[in-house]
């Protein structure tokens, strides 16, 4: 019997932007499927393809600029390359070369071409290159085989592929060409097919950095992202939730009531529903961060807020990140693989939760509508969102000079050519950020979601229930007594409504006696100085597997009975003043303290504000720093920096407030 012969291993290495991920996927048929480096959060994307009879391992490396490594990402792919850990190393090494800029690329083939491996250059974006490239001469001035390869369309690549069959086959050398100074290869083998300063990228440059309006048109271009977030996302995210709803009733009706019940509908259904409904506005995020990407503009709005970030000890490369911490903060942390220097990165990281993301949503619009009039709802809403960039700037400013001081990062890039974005690519992206996400619900979301529960549901006294059928009993019979008949169809509704609200009063019950409320109960004093009542810091305990989960919370606790989060939008803050006496809004607006006193207040409205933007109360966001640092330090450095700055900023805004007879502070 004979052994099997081992696969060669083909690397993809080239400088980022050169259409390494695009050749991939053109060149074995699959979209990215990034894997983990041993010992590292770097990925790389990996597939296996045929070549003739030949079967082939293609690995794409990260992107570097010479074989010198400036950035982690660069070290840990010259470490694979050069074969430092078993399974690892190239037989053929493939050269993406991107044809607009081929004097600085050819100095990384050149070198490449020095270490003796075999060598196939792969000549992408000659379409867009604004130069005509004479491939066969290229061939020859370098000694191995050059081929163009359009890495957005495919085109090229059966040829690409048998040559890197034939090199993976190769058993002796090629003799080595001839040596000759870089400039004259590039003199040599290049012809200008057009006016070098009258293409597409200049004509637009001019335009999209310009030194007045490049940072407007910015602007512009995000809003438009967040409003196309919030509005495109809704019927999904509605979809969702009345999928969550149904699955939940479902459980209901299949499962006898009891603790079973509850913990798959509350824990499960519920618990990891109200995480799972942010999805579609994630997917959507990273559709546009993908396609800004793939285009080329993101390279330039990283550039524009270079000179902004610099001022905090950011660069313009944490950008793309602040941006979509904005949505979620999970694909904003997992996007900070693009940051080179490792103390701006983790600085990075550990300011991202401090964005106002989508689920701290239904907190402001809840609390505005109640206690501020309709004519000031957007300005606190765009209040609690500055609030977090500003404090996120302060804290990046303090660690680059305390805990993460060091040389700050020069942005230094190549403004790459704009281009057509590959589908392929955008999907493979989007696609692994949706895995990352789901990864986490399915394990730190679910995780939690389970402890609170069992926290909110134990213990059950038998007293309770008892005293509920009691009273439920008369009603029942009553409504028993009825026929099916038009007349009745009022009272039948008076007594289902009464039924109603023994059961939100029972479940009140239950939940203020359970271990949940009692570490409420316990922590409230800690709290007053902030104005918060006792079953405010229950919803904050209850809010940690998902900060949108205090609605609910608060809607059994003040004994409103169910209360989505999601019905509570911006839309809903140009209500007209009557509504706010209604529901959950009207609730708490008109709570008491066990001395009488109001529950709530304008003042003590903005401070629990105040306390949802700063607080992590995420446990997929932490769950997500300790998958890119590779350390419990840094999640806990988060959770206790941020916990601490948010309840000092809500006892600072209700002490403050109230010693200026602000707000009805009581």
């Amino acid at each position: 019997m004979t052994a099997s012969r081992r696969v060669p291993t083909v690397a993809l290495v080239g400088r980022q932007n050169a259409g390494k991920t695009s050749l991939l996927m053109h060149l074995t048929g699959t979209t990215q499927h990034p894997v983990n480096f041993p010992g590292s959060s770097v990925e790389r994307g990996e597939a296996f393809t045929k070549a003739g009879d030949e079967v082939l391992r293609v690995v794409d490396l990260p992107g570097i600029t010479s074989l010198e490594a400036l950035s982690p990402d660069e070290a840990v792919a010259l470490d694979w390359l050069d074969g430092k850990r078993e399974g690892e190393g190239a037989d053929v090494v493939c050269a993406v070369m991107d044809a607009a800029k081929l004097s600085v690329e050819l100095r990384l083939v050149l070198a490449l071409a020095a270490r003796g491996k075999p060598l196939v250059v792969a000549l992408t974006k000659s379409d867009v290159a604004g130069v005509t490239i004479d491939v066969d001469l290229l061939a020859t001035r370098l000694g191995v085989p050059v081929l163009a390869v359009n890495a957005l369309t495919g085109v090229g690549k059966d040829a690409l592929l048998a040559a890197l069959r034939a090199e993976a086959r190769r058993t002796t050398p090629r003799p080595p060409a001839a040596p000759l100074a870089l400039d004259t290869i590039v003199r040599e083998v290049t012809a200008r097919s057009g006016d070098p300063h009258d293409n597409l990228t200049d004509k637009l440059d001019r335009v999209l950095l310009h030194r007045v309006f490049g940072l407007p048109i910015l602007g512009l271009l995000l809003f438009g992202i967040f409003q196309t977030l919030f509005a495109g996302a809704k019927p999904a995210m509605d979809l969702i939730e009345a999928g969550q709803g149904a699955l939940g009733s479902w459980v209901t009706d299949l499962v006898p009531e009891g603790a079973l019940q509850s913990f798959l509908v509350d824990g499960l259904v519920n618990g990891v529903g109200s995480v799972l409904v942010f999805l579609p506005q994630i997917i959507l995020l990273m559709i546009f961060v993908s396609l800004l990407e793939a285009s080329g503009y993101m390279a330039r709005a990283a550039f524009l807020l270079d000179r902004v970030l610099s001022k905090v000890g950011l660069s313009g490369r944490s950008f793309v990140p602040m941006v979509s911490s904005f949505a979620c903060a999970v694909p904003g942390i997992l996007s900070t693989r693009m940051i080179d220097n490792e103390r701006e990165r983790l600085a990075t990281i550990a300011i991202l939760p401090l964005m106002s993301c989508s689920a701290r949503l239904p907190v402001y619009v809840v609390l505005i509508a109640a206690f501020f009039p309709v004519h000031q709802a957007g300005l606190v809403l765009f209040s609690l969102y500055a609030l977090g960039v500003v404090i996120a700037f302060a804290v990046a400013w303090i660690l680059r000079k305390t805990k993460l001081r060091g040389p700050y990062a020069v942005l230094m890039m190549e403004l790459p050519v704009y281009q057509r974005p590959s589908f392929k690519v955008v999907r493979g992206q989007v696609a692994a950020a949706v895995r990352e996400f789901m990864v986490m619900a399915g394990t730190v979301i679910l995780t939690t979601a389970i402890l609170i529960w069992i926290l909110s549901y134990y213990p059950r006294p038998a007293a309770v229930h008892e005293a509920a059928q009691r009273e439920r009993a008369p009603i029942a019979a009553e409504l028993a007594t009825l026929g099916d008949g038009p007349e009745h169809a009022d009272a039948r509704a008076s007594l289902e409504a009464k039924l109603d609200g023994v059961k939100t009063r029972e479940k009140a019950t239950y939940l203020e006696g359970s271990l949940l409320a009692s570490a409420g109960k316990f922590i409230a004093p800690l709290f007053e100085p902030a104005g918060f009542e006792w079953r405010t810091t229950v919803g904050v305990l209850a809010a940690f597997p998902a900060r949108e989960l205090i609605i609910p919370t608060l809607g059994i606790l003040y004994r409103v009975g169910d209360v989505d989060p999601g019905e509570f939008e911006v839309a809903s803050l140009d209500a007209n003043e009557a509504r706010k006496d209604q529901g959950l809004t009207g609730r708490l607006r008109s709570a008491t303290r066990e001395d009488g006193s109001p529950a709530w207040s304008t003042l003590s409205a903005l401070a629990v504000m105040v306390f949802f933007a700063l607080c992590s109360q995420c446990m997929a966001t932490l769950g997500a720093i300790r998958r890119e640092t590779r350390s419990w330090k840094w999640p806990v450095f988060v959770f206790t920096y941020m916990t601490s700055l948010a309840w000092l900023m809500a006892v600072l805004v209700f002490q403050v407030g109230s010693a200026l007879g602000l707000g009805g502070g009581s």
